[in-house]
């Protein structure tokens, strides 16, 4: 699964044509509210949308990275359609629970204790692959210089940073960062 989902990062970013393109963003959620099943959207944001949504935002660090007032482009994502069922396989064989949508409740904490392991996982996979991508030089080839691949979700707090410093070092997402620790 790992490969998988590296090689359709890499095959998309060689195919994009943008020039201020400054950020990408590796979208994390769960369809259907069911952490058994974890997905990820490529996309990116570009310096011109900072410039045209910085007005609708608190302010520019706000347009900046907040997913919010991104260009929503996606570009894949892996877990839906054809997808799930490599993410349902990798689940069952690292030997995390799996459940399926009728049998996930929010109401049962122990349930939800159970799955936080494969958001945890699929998360480790994702870092795997920026630090993968980062070691390979594509960012530096394509844009001529490094970029943040940010892994995230709707929200962010102290863990999104962490794993974003993991990910692409911390001088890559200091200002990603201390925007996430600062909301």
């Amino acid at each position: 699964m790992k490969e998988q989902i590296k090689q359709l990062i890499v095959d998309n970013i060689n195919a994009w044509t943008d020039t201020d393109i400054y950020v990408i963003s590796l979208f994390v959620y769960d369809s259907n509210d069911n952490p058994c099943k974890p997905t990820v959207t490529l996309g990116y944001n570009t310096e011109g949308q900072v410039r045209s949504t910085t007005e609708f935002a608190s302010d520019e660090e706000e347009a900046r990275w907040n997913y919010a007032f991104w260009l929503q482009n996606e570009f894949f994502v892996f877990g839906e359609d054809e997808t799930a069922e490599t993410v349902k396989k990798w689940i069952i064989t690292s030997g995390l629970p799996y459940f399926e949508d009728d049998e996930i409740s929010w109401d049962n904490e122990e349930l939800m204790e159970k799955t936080q392991d494969i958001t945890n996982a699929f998360v480790s996979i994702l870092i795997d692959i920026v630090r993968d991508i980062h070691e390979q030089g594509l960012l530096t080839r394509k844009f001529g210089k490094e970029l943040p691949v940010i892994i995230h979700e709707l929200e962010y707090y102290d863990k999104i940073a962490e794993q974003n410093i993991k990910a692409n070092g911390e001088k890559l997402v200091k200002d990603f960062a201390g925007w996430c620790t600062g909301c």
